[in-house]
């Protein structure tokens, strides 16, 4: 009979990448790290040598009981049984570093959720899926340049670390992977008078790519008004995409629409 695999996640065999994805995290001597989907602990072990403390947080409990057979006896080590997608990560301690291989299937999800308790953590060392990366790290006027870029980087510092091939990994995933560091930002790049409103707005702009701007926006919810003048005066031409808008851009353009809020 077929071993079914544990939701489908792929494995990091290669111990020369995960001691360079350890490495490239700059663990802090003594400090907290939270390991999310730690699987067969390839990572975690490496992790416990540099750390003071290890949460592992992982879903399967087949996996979590081969995890605290392993390292159940280190006392740094601490496994939570948990979805990652929903686990409270203020619980996780007051200020810790994030060190991941995340799932394919769930590692949007996970990363938004992360940057929601972002006061807690110092910084993140993600693996993902490579046209993930591509998309956070995207810059104005390039095809991977979308709503994902522009919420990621009003949130965080992105950098990108390392390239990881499919022969890392068993099963052998059908992408390549990219290793990319998030630093929260304590003030976001750019002011902005409503979170929400900028959000929106950015979604609404990037909701049909190819059309302009004046087109999109008439997605906004109704109490939304588009002073087309005024925007228009700020320099933000309406005839334009919105992977065109820098994130500046962005910021003006959601103050403008705010300010005429009803």
């Amino acid at each position: 009979m077929r071993k079914k695999q544990p939701l489908g996640q792929n494995f990091l065999t290669d111990l020369n990448i995960a001691s360079e994805i350890v490495e490239q995290a700059h663990i802090q001597p003594e400090g907290r790290v939270v390991e999310i989907g730690p699987g067969k602990g390839i990572l975690t072990q490496l992790l416990l040598d540099r750390a003071g403390s290890l949460l592992a947080v992982e879903v399967d409990p087949r996996l979590c009981g081969m995890l605290r057979r392993q390292f159940g006896k280190n006392p740094k080590f601490e496994l939570v049984e948990a979805n990652a997608m929903t686990y409270d990560y203020s619980g996780a301690g007051s200020r810790y570093q994030v060190v991941s291989n995340l799932p394919y299937y769930a590692a949007m999800p996970i990363m938004k959720r992360l940057i929601h308790y972002k006061a807690h953590i110092i910084d993140m060392t993600l693996m993902l899926q490579k046209e993930v990366v591509d998309r956070l790290v995207a810059q104005p006027e390039t095809r991977a340049y979308g709503s994902l870029s522009v919420f990621t980087q009003f949130h965080c510092q992105v950098e990108r670390l390392l390239e990881v091939g499919k022969e890392s990994f068993f099963p052998r995933p059908k992408v390549q992977s990219s290793v990319v560091r998030l630093t929260p930002l304590e003030q976001p790049p750019v002011s902005v008078d409503n979170l929400k409103t900028f959000h929106h707005v950015v979604n609404t702009a990037f909701f049909h790519k190819r059309k302009m701007l004046r087109n999109n926006l008439k997605g906004l919810n109704k109490p939304y008004q588009i002073d087309v003048k005024k925007i228009e005066d700020a320099g933000i031409q309406l005839d334009r995409r919105g992977e065109t808008l820098t994130l500046e851009e962005f910021a003006t353009l959601a103050n403008l629409i705010e300010a005429n809020h009803d």
